[in-house]
């Protein structure tokens, strides 16, 4: 890089050689006036290779020139600095145009480029490319002032003038920015899978280790459901044991569900309510003991994690919301209100009550919502991708301790390469 040249100039005790500030001034698309700041020398003309067209050399006129504000700070604000030119002997206006319209200028660049004079072509420097330090590209924003022998624009950086916020992506401490299942693909291609960046968790839930955890031995696609609180989501089929019917001695194996009773207000179809309704709580045990080692199943119980449970959606059937929607309930339904090509048309979704209904075919609005949302969180992305069968078996729901060593999609989480 040719700034590392006069990075060494500086560094010496007499660099031997005055720094030189050239400004290229744009008055139309693509087309600029030079000026070298002549404030202090002879207004003599210097001459420099163009920055991008090393072939063509530029003559800068020399012409009184003020500027302010370009130092670079720490400061969160934009730097607007200011750039002030005279017009002594008509010089500036010769060179834009005869007839100057100040407002035209607006939105326009003004480029200053910096090197030492001894590196200017006029002074007999043959290098190419020319050795400057990087350039300043601002953008004119407003008039300040003007008068008979002076201008003074107010200028801003490119993405101040644009409403072009920094960065462009927003990053968000523990939090993925990708739209949820918004890179699955509609194919069962798993070298697709992998290649695309996004969000790729696929579009049925559909969870296969052997394509989604770098090529694992295990070649089973299982289906695994979690709601929006990182709570998997298991078959209402799957037999359940009630905490409060078993002995203190009875053996409870780690994985092994349970279930236990609250009271919630329960709302009807047909407007009714059925207030302190019996609720059941679902559970998984997450270490293996007694009933009495383990205790009673709680959300402060560090022994269990809570699960909710699913089951196909049938017409005919009602469908309950309740005081706290943590107790809504949960269904599986093919799509099939989508327009055809959408990336959910045919796919069997989750969803969730919003409201109590019977004969409400489940989509998107008044009566249901998506019952696997994501949380946008690390653990919501292990709980998926870190899935952890209790069987080999195609239709195993998982343990409640997933994978940790699992790589997830990178993207979401920028610099995780691994969660834990």
């Amino acid at each position: 890089m040719t700034e590392k040249i006069l990075v060494k100039d500086l560094q010496k005790q007499d660099p031997g050689s005055a720094l030189v500030h050239l400004y290229e001034f744009e008055y139309a698309k693509n087309t600029f006036a030079y000026f070298v700041d002549g404030l202090d020398a002879d207004l003599s003309e210097v001459t420099m290779l163009d920055h991008a067209n090393n072939s063509q050399t530029n003559t800068y006129k020399a012409i009184p020139i003020q500027v302010s504000g370009f130092d670079r700070t720490s400061a969160t604000k934009y730097p607007r600095p200011t750039f002030t030119i005279g017009n002594v002997l008509n010089t500036f206006k010769t060179a834009v145009s005869s007839e100057i319209d100040y407002e035209t200028f607006i939105g326009f660049r003004v480029i200053r480029r910096t090197t030492l004079r001894k590196y200017l072509k006029s002074e007999g420097d043959t290098n190419s490319p020319p050795i400057e330090y990087p350039r300043d590209i601002y953008y004119i924003d407003t008039i300040k002032s003007r008068s008979k022998v002076a201008v003074e624009f107010e200028l801003r950086i490119p993405f101040d003038l644009q409403g072009v916020k920094l960065p462009g992506r927003s990053i968000t401490p523990n939090a993925c920015g990708w739209i949820y299942q918004g890179a699955s693909e509609h194919t069962e291609n798993p070298e697709y899978l992998r290649a695309r960046s996004g969000c790729r968790w696929h579009i049925e839930s559909k969870y296969n280790p052997h394509y989604n955890n770098t090529l694992s031995a295990q070649n089973i696609e299982y289906t695994v459901y979690v709601n929006q609180d990182d709570e998997y989501l298991i078959p209402s089929s799957i037999s359940t044991s009630l905490y409060s019917g078993l002995s203190g001695s009875t053996a409870i194996a780690k994985g092994d569900y349970l279930r236990s009773t609250s009271t919630a207000d329960k709302f009807h179809a047909d407007g009714t309510v059925t207030n302190n309704a019996t609720v059941n709580d679902f559970w998984q045990a997450k270490v293996a003991g007694t009933a009495t080692a383990l205790g009673a199943p709680t959300d402060t119980n560090n022994n269990y994690a809570r699960v909710r449970t699913y089951s196909a959606y049938s017409h005919g059937t009602e469908y309950f919301s309740y005081s706290d929607d943590k107790y809504n309930d949960y269904v599986t339904f093919q799509d099939n209100t989508s327009p055809v090509g959408a990336q959910t048309y045919q796919k069997t979704l989750m969803w969730k009550t919003r409201k109590a209904n019977k004969n409400q075919a489940p989509e998107s609005g008044a009566f249901w919502q998506r019952g696997d949302l994501c949380s946008k969180s690390l653990k919501g992305c292990g709980r998926r991708f870190g899935f952890n069968p209790k069987t080999a078996n195609a239709n195993s729901t998982g343990h409640d301790d997933h994978s940790t060593t699992v790589v997830i999609p990178f993207g979401g989480f920028p610099g995780s390469k691994a969660f834990s």
